[in-house]
């Protein structure tokens, strides 16, 4: 779904895991600052579209990539589409990810490459392809979401952790190497943001348990976001979005996986 082109924008986003929950709002809330977006979606065609529709409501093009990130060899073709679509890509927001658990004691190469994949391979596969455009759209902006339990990770999320190290790593190292670019690369960490799975009384309570003593929302996400695109001396940086919930010990707080 591509919709038609307007003028004034700001440039071309593509958004990872765009068609649900914070990669929807980043996608939309890009838009609202002018830029047109590549949807990203792997099984949430129908939140894709919606996505879309938004974007498209506030005067913006979208267009929708299906795309399994499990293939990260391929997965860095999704640059090539969206350019395609929309024109060259600009800003990268990695905000697709897997949740699942295991631990060192009952994981398995299948489930390890699974989550390393999309959490760390595919995103790394991205930034490689946002990079070698040619002519390369310059400044440009990447930012990785991360996970604000990686100060007390638990070991019952063993590969998704590891994934999420490797990511904030791959930051840093990305940040050195295309800095001569004058690509930005830095990461978000978020904290709860959004109910999952349990009520949202028990989401407010687990919220309120935060040092700030008062929940997130997807606006806060939006916000750093627009911030580390705009900050074009700030690279190589992780901005911890939680309300203090980092400052917590390990098991005060329920993993920002919840997102």
């Amino acid at each position: 779904m591509t919709n038609p082109p307007s003028n004034d924008r700001a440039g071309v986003a593509l958004v990872t895991g765009a068609g649900q929950r914070v990669g929807r709002a980043i996608a939309v809330g890009l838009a609202a600052q002018g830029y047109d977006v590549a949807v990203h979606y792997n099984s949430s065609a129908k939140g894709a579209d919606e996505t879309a529709q938004e974007i498209a409501d506030l005067g913006r093009r979208a267009a929708t990539l299906r795309c399994d990130l499990t293939m990260a060899e391929t997965s860095g073709g999704l640059i090539e589409r969206a350019r395609d679509a929309l024109g060259p890509v600009n800003v990268l927001i990695n905000s697709a990810s897997l949740f699942d658990k295991d631990n060192l004691h009952d994981l398995n190469t299948e489930s390890w490459s699974r989550l390393i994949k999309v959490n760390l391979a595919a995103p790394i596969f991205l930034m490689q392809a946002l990079a070698r455009q040619d002519p390369l759209p310059a400044p440009a902006a990447i930012i990785n979401l991360l996970d604000t339990q990686m100060a007390s990770a638990s070991p019952e999320r063993f590969s998704y952790f590891c994934g999420k190290f490797g990511l904030e790593g791959a930051t840093r190292l990305a940040a050195s190497s295309l800095a001569p670019k004058r690509i930005t690369v830095n990461a978000i960490a978020p904290g709860l943001v959004l109910p999952s799975g349990q009520s949202e009384e028990t989401f407010q309570r687990r919220q309120q348990l935060t040092p700030l003593g008062e929940g997130l929302s997807t606006d806060d996400i939006v916000a750093g976001v627009h911030y580390l695109i705009g900050a074009r001396h700030v690279t190589g940086h992780t901005l911890v979005i939680d309300s203090g919930q980092k400052l917590l010990g390990f098991g005060n707080m329920p993993a920002a996986t919840e997102r």
